[in-house]
């Protein structure tokens, strides 16, 4: 059974005008076991009962040397939990933790289809983390599309962009929904995936992250498309 782990802030920096990196870190330089792709759920203090202050986040980076996990989140406006994150906390602030969970995360090794992951905003997490611990052992192909509205909100923008540089198996794709710029799609994630995948494939597997309104839209684009639901992988956010 999982349990609740006492777990204290090492580390915060600002990601975008909205969004901040909160890394956590267990006492005793115990490591926190996880699988790229799994989210961990923070007890915060933002309600009188302890369940309303459940917040669940993807971790954001693949299990590392320094034993900490990387949270990547939005500051929601009214949200009780993102207010509290970003307003109070700070370096040294303990935050219980419950063990890591969820089973949004690739298959085992060798992949045998490439992979189109497709998100926004902060949905980026998960698939940095899986981006991390695969890229460079697999042989199939990862295509990245990100969803946002401007520049300014392009998460790990430089990271995406090196592995790019250095991996002849993964594409970096960004649409922007408000602004446009020089070689980003100005648009959203759906035309990207519709204009380089609409002939069909039955070596795909289309991972989904965000919020649900995205997540249902490219659900039932891809059924028109014909794409198996079996090919289909989401990770609701709302």
């Amino acid at each position: 059974m999982a349990k609740w782990n006492p777990t204290y802030i090492t580390r915060i920096q600002d990601r975008s005008p909205t969004v901040k990196s909160f890394w956590l870190k267990l006492p005793h330089h115990e490591r926190i076991e996880y699988e790229p792709g799994q989210f961990i759920t923070l007890e915060l203090p933002v309600a009188e009962r302890r369940r309303d202050g459940w917040r669940s986040y993807s971790i954001a980076a693949a299990p590392n040397d320094t034993n900490e996990v990387e949270l990547c989140i939005v500051k929601l406006p009214g949200g009780k939990g993102s207010t509290w994150l970003f307003e109070r906390a700070g370096i040294g602030t303990e935050i219980k933790a419950k063990d890591p969970g969820g089973v949004f995360t690739l298959p085992s090794k060798p992949l045998t289809n490439d992979v189109v992951m497709v998100c926004t905003g902060t949905g980026v997490a998960p698939f940095r983390a899986m981006l991390q611990d695969r890229l460079g052992d697999e042989s199939a192909k990862f295509h990245l599309i990100f969803g946002c509205r401007t520049e300014r909100d392009v998460l790990y923008r430089e990271e995406f962009e090196r592995m790019e540089r250095e991996h002849d198996n993964f594409t970096y794709t960004v649409a922007l929904s408000r602004e446009e710029r020089p070689g980003r799609v100005h648009g959203y994630v759906h035309q990207v995936y519709e204009q380089a995948y609409g002939a069909l494939r039955d070596d795909l597997i289309f991972y989904l992250c965000g919020w649900s309104v995205m997540i249902d839209e490219a659900v039932d684009r891809l059924d028109k498309l014909g794409y198996d639901k079996s090919q289909v992988v989401a990770e609701l956010y709302g």
